[in-house]
Order: structure tokens, then sequence, then C-alpha cells
């Protein structure tokens, strides 16, 4: 009941719960978070949001934005790399545009020395991101995947772009798809996620282990002792203000672990996508709203 409410909780609510997933409005106010995060011993990945842009030049000013954020991320000598949606760069309006927006982002994090990765929506986006991401992969090393173990076809995707040596985070993923596109089932969700790890820790490869789930936790790290795989090779991967105990856990244990920090502008959608996402959560804007027991 509280997930269908969401979308009419006060803005003001919502960004109050919101707080701890969001790294606030503004580059300086994300880095300075990025500052906290490395200074605690995680490395980081920043993502201004606001995808699905609506027009070319909402897509040309993402670009902008993004090569401004890089730079900003070098003069400040930060551990942390770049995320972005290829529909804020155009990805649904113009597919040449958008491949010219994204190779500009890239040559810029190359020139930075850094690394762009390219987040992965919902599968009306799958085949476009893919075909961009080898197109690009072939001219860079400076750009990276995201591969979702819940859908079918993941299995297939990988062994695609496995011989490119990719650096891939592979996450559960977190759209809502019909049962022919995606497993539905949490159990085949984790044997998807597991499969996935282990075909990439037989490669030449980079893998971001995305996940907040205790058994897929235990799982990879049996992975990674069984492979002997050594920290240049793989790293966690977990979302800024989620599972903060078990991310202080990795880190303590010696595992490099990157912390995936949001912000810009675009907050609000992005904080009911989380929400949603997690009921917990919810709740306490519940209790925001109704001060229970009084």
């Amino acid at each position: 009941m509280v997930v269908q409410l969401l979308p009419y909780v006060p803005r003001t609510v919502v960004r109050r719960v919101s707080a701890r997933y969001i790294a606030g409005a503004t580059v300086h106010e994300a880095l300075e978070v990025v500052a906290q995060l490395n200074a605690a011993g995680a490395r980081c990945t920043v993502d201004m949001l606001g995808e699905f842009v609506t027009t070319l030049d909402e897509a040309r000013q993402a670009t902008d934005d993004y090569v401004r954020l890089l730079a900003a991320i070098h003069a400040r000598g930060l551990e942390t790399q770049a995320s972005v949606k290829l529909t804020q760069l155009g990805l649904k309006l113009d597919r040449g545009a958008c491949l010219d927006n994204l190779r500009r982002l890239v040559r810029t994090a190359a020139e930075h020395d850094n690394l762009l990765t390219i987040d992965m929506e919902d599968s009306s986006c799958t085949d476009a991101t893919l075909d961009l991401f080898e197109r690009v992969r072939g001219e860079s090393p400076h750009v990276g995947a995201v591969l979702q173990a819940c859908l079918r076809r993941t299995q297939a995707d990988l062994e695609r772009i496995l011989p490119l040596a990719p650096n891939v985070r592979v996450c559960k993923g977190i759209y809502l798809e019909p049962a022919t596109v995606a497993f539905q089932d949490r159990d085949e969700v984790r044997r998807s996620y597991l499969a996935l790890i282990a075909a990439m820790l037989e490669q030449p490869s980079f893998v971001g282990i995305a996940t907040h789930d205790d058994a897929l936790v235990g799982g990879c790290l049996d992975l990674l002792k069984r492979h002997r795989i050594s920290p240049e090779h793989y790293e966690f991967q977990m979302l800024l203000g989620v599972r903060e105990e078990l991310r202080r856990r990795i880190l303590s244990a010696g595992h490099p672990l990157r912390v995936y920090v949001p912000f810009g502008q675009h907050w609000y959608a992005y904080s009911l996508r989380r929400l949603k996402e997690n009921p917990t959560i919810a709740g306490h804007v519940l209790r925001n709203l109704v001060p229970l027991g009084r």
C-alpha cells in the first residue's frame, strides 16, 4: 500500500527519506561524498541522474555535463569512475547522435585515465546498448558495460562480449520484465548471477560484483577463492546508502569495493524507484507522514 501511495507523498518527505541514497544535486556535493567514501577505503562511480531525455539538445547538454564531471574528478584526484545511461545521451531519439555523444565521453575518460561505464536499462534498450558498447570498446578500453542476471538472454550476451576482455558490472537487474524476457524466481536469478560471475572469472576480464544479497556475496567469495582471483581482476559494488554494514565487512576483509553514487537535479524519479524496490525503507515514509502510536 505504501509503495503504491509513494507518488502522492510530498516531495519534501521523499527527499528527506531518500537522502541516504543520493549525494546531492550538484557535482560539488557528489564529489564531497566521493571524497568521504575514498577516505573510508571505498572506490566510487558517480551517476548523473536524468535518463530518457526527450530532445537531442538535452542529450548534448547531458554530454557536456558529463565532460565537466570527468574533468572535475580528475582535478580533485578522486578514486571514482563515471556511469551513464544511453537514453540520457539520446539512444531513443537518434542512435547515431547517441554514439557520437558516447564516443566523446569515452575520449574524455581516456584523456583523464578513467573509465566510463554504460549502465544497462530496461530490455527495450539491451540490443542497442550492447551494439554501441561493442563499437566503442573496439576503439578504447576506457568503457565498461553492465549485464543483468535476471534477463534470460544475458548468458549469451556475456559470451558475445567476452572476447573483448571487457570490464563488466554484473547486477541482478531492477526493471519489471515479463516472464518471457526475465527470470521471475529469486533462486533462478541467483543461479544466473553466479553462473555469469563464474564465466567471467574464467576469462581475461574485470568483473564488478554488484549485489547486496548475502547469498550472492558468499557465493562470489567462494568463486573468487576457488579460481584464485587477485584483487586486480574484480571488485564488489554497492549502492550509496544500502547495506552499509555489509560494505564495511567486505572492505575490512580486504576486498576492493566500489560505491555507486547518484546525484543531480532529477533525484525525485530515482528516489521513487529506490523506495519502491525497498518496502522497508518505504515504511519510513509512512512513519514520516503518520506519527504512529500517538
